[in-house]
């Protein structure tokens, strides 16, 4: 079984790999698409290699892609593969790959309206045209000197082109005829009495999240705003903390023994919640895993104490390049404070120095984000001692693990 994160900037590309019932072709697992231009500086040439790979195989299946939520450091590539297999079949030629299934959770599925549902409230042909004109007309926040006003405007655009992004999804995968949430294009979450398990070979998914709870309460957001007609940006603003910490699918790979915890951007207490609730965490202790995949590519926001001392894992993956400050300082202390005496391994998809200067340029001249401090922020000095004291392991640079 092997686990990949490809370098996707600041978002997520998971590739995972494992033994197929025969020796022509593994079972293959896609997880998010990072965001613009990974699909071509990583995505695109990972398929390519695996169709290298197995050249008896034309095109390469992929048994199931995977999109955590709809933000588009999540979403975008994952647009730009189907939008390839669309124009691969336009042209009558080869397709790059071939997805059997697409999981998949669009805004409209979550508040339970259908698709276009966001669209329709808008009153305008797409959502974002309908954003556009909010904007000319001043509804995001004020003035264009206005730095909260501009800020406001930009969280907006955002969001609701997620939202447009996550919509051109479900229309693509229908297109290319990818069965969508099988069995029954439910949407997925946790139903604690009866927890979803999907069956990849001699694999299983169990999908811890999003919590029944949670999607309930983005729905009556969606209704009451719905009820006192706002416009976009205000909608944008509603949904934007609501819609990655809420909604995020969460999902525990299980093969042979083997386990690895998807976790999106899901919070960490809501990650607890969904595993005790579908019976998966022990009585006593903590859950052992193999590889976790670090909520919201390590953001401190979304990890805490609780979380890692009730989550052990032998592999811990950041996938970040320093933008907005992922992966975050406090998060990697937080981890060796809970397991001081080492043992295991912490993945970077970029090297901690980049990261620095990333995280560095990024906040320079932000309204409402701390100036970079390097004594609080910086994480090479972390990654550094752990260097030379030896007790936590630290790879650098796109992630490779082989179970």
């Amino acid at each position: 079984m092997e686990f990949e994160a490809l370098q996707a900037r600041y978002g997520d590309c998971l590739f995972i790999t494992l033994p197929g019932s025969g020796p022509d072709r593994p079972i293959r697992l896609l997880i998010d698409g990072g965001p613009a231009g990974v699909y071509r500086t990583a995505l695109e040439r990972r398929l390519a290699a695996e169709a290298a790979k197995f050249p008896q195989e034309k095109p390469v299946n992929i048994d199931a892609v995977m999109v955590s939520h709809v933000d588009e450091d999540h979403i975008l590539g994952i647009v730009d593969l189907f939008g390839k297999i669309q124009e691969a079949d336009q042209g009558r030629t080869p397709r790059p790959c071939q997805p059997k299934w697409l999981l998949h959770n669009s805004l409209d599925g979550l508040i339970g309206e259908g698709e276009g549902g966001v669209a329709r409230a808008l009153s305008g042909p797409t959502v974002l045209a309908s954003l556009d004109a909010a904007l000319s007309a001043g509804l995001a926040g004020g003035p264009a000197d206005d730095p909260d006003g501009a800020m406001k405007s930009q969280t907006a655009r955002l969001v609701l082109q997620s939202y447009g992004q996550a919509s051109r999804l479900a229309t693509l995968a229908a297109a290319i005829q990818v069965t969508r949430n099988p069995p029954d294009q439910r949407t997925i979450l946790f139903d604690p009495a009866q927890p979803r398990v999907l069956q990849l070979g001699d694999a299983t998914l169990t999908v811890v999240g999003p919590l029944q709870p949670d999607v309930e309460r983005l729905r009556k957001e969606w209704s009451a705003w719905k009820a006192k007609q706002k416009d976009a940006a205000s909608l944008a603003a509603t949904l934007d903390t609501a819609v990655p910490n809420l909604s995020s699918i969460v999902v525990l790979l299980q093969w042979q023994g083997r386990k690895i915890l998807l976790t999106g951007d899901a919070r960490g207490d809501h990650i607890l919640d969904g595993l005790n609730g579908a019976g998966l965490m022990p009585g006593q202790g903590a859950l052992d895993i193999d590889i976790l995949k670090l909520p919201h590519h390590g953001s401190i926001r979304n990890n805490t104490r609780d979380f890692f001392a009730k989550i052990r894992a032998d592999h811990y993956v950041a996938s970040g390049d320093g933008t907005y400050g992922n992966p975050d300082r406090a998060t990697l202390e937080l981890i060796e404070e809970v397991r001081p005496e080492g043992g295991y391994t912490v993945h970077l998809t970029y090297d901690a120095a980049s990261c620095d200067e990333v995280h560095k340029s990024w906040a320079a001249g932000r309204k409402n984000v701390p100036p970079y401090d390097p004594e609080r922020d910086s994480i090479a000095p972390v990654i550094e001692r752990w260097r030379s004291e030896g007790k936590i392991e630290v790879k650098e640079g796109p992630v490779r693990i082989r179970l």
